[in-house]
């Protein structure tokens, strides 16, 4: 099967997170139509919207010929929301890495990486920079493992959308047949997160009043046009289970399906969310 990787679904809009079994360098291009259950991240429900969204990026992997080798990925991604239209956003990511093998059948590998998002929700529009460690294992012909952390330094227009975030995970994936192929995975975060609530929550009110920005109780706090309520950042900690297949159509036409539950837990509760999509992705 020629395949680069299953596009990850535990972490939005980043195509380097996991790696396939394969060596690839080359072009590849693609979409997906997806759901997300709480694009706000509100605390006492949340807003839900439907997405179409593509990319065009360039991959080299490490060749595997020596010990050591060099990566590079850069993709060009862009998403346009169906209700809440200011969410749609284009970006560019950069993420150049050095890869070693220091045994036959592991690899290890770092990647400094640098992208610019620009949203039509100006508000969100940011520049992040951090980079990513991984390890993955071979475990037989059709079983592999892999282990990542990632550092994200995010900064965007206003505070109250900027964070800074670790990231630890761990995922499994099979090749169950020469086209078909699953992942699975689990993700834990901490750091900043901007939050939404009710004007009626205990959080709302405590993040301030009327539509100005400012600082509340040590929390950074903005009222949003996008969402229509208060937003406020605090310390979150995230916990993601997701689970990716891939299914090869014809000879570079990989279609995937991803879904994962991801739960958000602060000072001011605890918010649940659902994304789902399904793609097609074409390599040249």
């Amino acid at each position: 099967m020629k395949r680069r990787k299953i596009v990850a679904g535990l972490v939005l809009a980043v195509f380097w997170l996991f790696g396939g079994e394969e060596v690839f360098a080359g072009w590849e291009t693609g979409g997906k139509a997806g759901y997300d259950s709480n694009v706000n991240r509100a605390i006492d429900g949340g807003k839900s919207d439907i997405f179409l969204s593509g990319y065009l990026s360039f991959l080299k992997d490490a060749s595997g010929e020596t010990r050591t080798d060099w990566t590079f990925l850069s993709a060009l991604e862009g998403a346009a929301y169906a209700e809440v239209n200011d969410l749609s956003y284009a970006s560019l990511t950069l993420a150049p890495g050095l890869t070693f093998f220091p045994y036959l059948t592991w690899t290890v590998n770092l990647s400094p990486f640098v992208q610019a998002k620009g949203v039509a929700d100006s508000d969100q529009s940011a520049l992040a920079f951090g980079a990513k460690v991984s390890l993955k294992q071979r475990l037989g012909k059709s079983i592999y493992s892999g282990q990542y952390y990632v550092y994200t330094d995010s900064r965007a227009n206003e505070d109250v959308y900027s964070y800074t975030e670790n990231t630890l995970g761990i995922y499994m994936g099979i090749n169950w047949t020469k086209a078909f192929s699953s992942e699975f995975g689990y993700e834990y975060s901490h750091g900043d997160s901007f939050r939404s609530a009710s004007a009626s929550h205990g959080s709302a009110k405590g993040a301030g009043e009327g539509k100005g920005g400012g600082k509340t109780k040590g929390k950074q706090h903005k009222y949003s046009e996008t969402f229509g309520n208060e937003v406020f950042r605090e310390k979150v900690d995230r916990h993601s289970f997701g689970i990716t297949a891939g299914i090869e159509i014809l000879p570079s036409l990989l279609s995937n399906f991803s879904y994962t539950y991801s739960t958000m837990k602060g000072d001011s509760g605890t918010s649940i969310d659902h994304t789902g999509y399904i793609g097609l992705s074409y390599q040249f």
